[in-house]
């Protein structure tokens, strides 16, 4: 053991070696004799600390000794594995964030995949049934509100989805021995995904209640198609020169994906309106009060911002989901507007695929009763034009009398 003065500071430092490890610490002392027993303290202390250290390394060891030297599949770790292998890169990354972080919230961070039994699968199933998950803005913690409206769909989607593809992933990629439940026992029954058009009076009062900002948002997606998440536009995606927008569609395997759509004159002129506004996001919105102030993510009333996804997702829900403007309307059915509209007029499937960035013509193929509506209406011609001229001819034809010999 030594002690030693330092010219950076007035007081006496210990140097001393436990094990291999040199520790070089401050004695918080500048009397000799009053440094030489807080040198013995520290090296109590710190030898105390190795000792904790390694019986924590040990027990480590020896639980992942257990699944073949690989980590626990502790819910806490696969969920964070998979936001870092997986989730981060999903087009609608908070809401997998979100999702995950509840499911860690309710089963428990120290809860192995092993543990998650499907009594607890289902028991988590009927909670989320009657529960909407939000995030507080003071605690920034999510908080769940009892409801009796909540979707099948969003039961799925939002809790037994991404559970089930955790254990997955953790099975068929991390090889780890974890019991595979049957899924389709916990999945809800959902309807159909309909197409729902949006009705001229509709669409002029989702506008006028938006109002300027994000009805300007609302109003390019049925001029253009994209989803919501496609539509925040930067300046770059625009080519004003060949009137064309690069829409961003859905991630696949981390992977971003694009597609371009021919832009309009009015999509045109609602891009104009925009200009000037953000030097690098197209759609943004003025701030109605001065939030965090001080703070990361201040927002100063008055000044414009670029809209977010989940910005534009609570105004939609508080503007025209809980005023019931549009029952039943939700915001990815602007696309399913556009995409019923096109295709009416054209009757092009083909050209209905490129202009929404599908891939298969199979999507697509949910456009059809648009098709089917127009043939049945043509048939119904067809059977009028073919009644009138029936009557018509029947009604006006002249009687012949048959000749008889005598």
């Amino acid at each position: 053991m030594s002690l030693y003065t330092r010219t950076d500071s007035p007081y006496i430092w210990a140097e001393f070696w436990i094990d291999g490890v040199r520790f070089r610490l401050s004695t918080e002392e500048t009397d000799r004799r009053r440094a030489r027993v807080a040198e013995r303290r520290l090296k109590l202390q710190k030898k105390a600390e190795l000792e904790h250290s390694r019986r924590q390394e040990a027990q480590d060891e020896q639980r992942r000794a257990v699944w073949g030297g690989k980590e626990p599949p502790s819910l806490s770790y696969v969920a964070a594995r998979y936001w870092e292998e997986v989730g981060q890169f999903h087009t609608a990354s908070d809401t997998t964030w979100r999702s995950l972080e509840w499911l860690v919230d309710h089963f428990g961070g120290e809860t192995l995949l092993t543990e998650i039994t499907a009594e607890r699968i289902s028991s988590m199933v009927a909670k989320r049934r009657g529960i909407r998950v939000r995030r507080d803005k003071e605690t920034k913690r999510l908080v769940e509100i009892p409801s009796d409206k909540v979707e099948n769909a969003t039961v799925n989607r939002y809790a037994t989805e991404p559970l089930r593809k955790l254990f997955r992933r953790a099975r068929d990629v991390w090889g780890y021995p974890v019991p595979y439940p049957a899924w389709g026992e916990f999945l809800l029954e959902e309807p159909e995904e309909r197409v729902r058009e949006a009705s001229p009076d509709e669409e002029a009062k989702i506008i006028e209640k938006l109002g300027p900002d994000y009805g300007r948002l609302f109003r390019f997606m049925l001029a253009a198609g994209p989803r919501a998440q496609g539509a925040l536009l930067t300046w770059p995606q625009i080519d004003w020169f060949n009137r064309l927008a690069r829409i961003r569609s859905k991630r696949k395997k981390g992977t971003e994906r694009w597609y371009t759509v021919p832009l309009t004159v009015k999509a045109m002129a609602i891009l104009e309106e925009c200009k000037g506004h953000h030097e690098t996001f197209v759609f943004t919105y003025v701030a109605r009060r001065t939030t965090n102030p001080g703070r990361p993510g201040e927002r100063v009333k008055g000044q414009r911002y670029p809209i977010t996804n989940e910005g534009f997702k609570s105004e939609w829900r508080r503007l025209v989901v809980d005023t019931g403007l549009a029952p039943g309307f939700r915001r990815h059915d602007t696309r399913h507007t556009t995409g019923t509209r096109f295709l009416r007029i054209t009757g092009n499937l083909k050209a209905t695929k490129e202009l929404l960035g599908h891939k298969r013509i199979e999507t697509t193929m949910r456009y059809a009763h648009v098709l089917v509506d127009d043939i049945r209406h043509g048939l119904e011609a067809v059977e009028q034009a073919y009644t009138t001229t029936a009557n018509q001819t029947s009604e006006g034809a002249p009687t012949t009398a048959r000749k008889t010999t005598a």
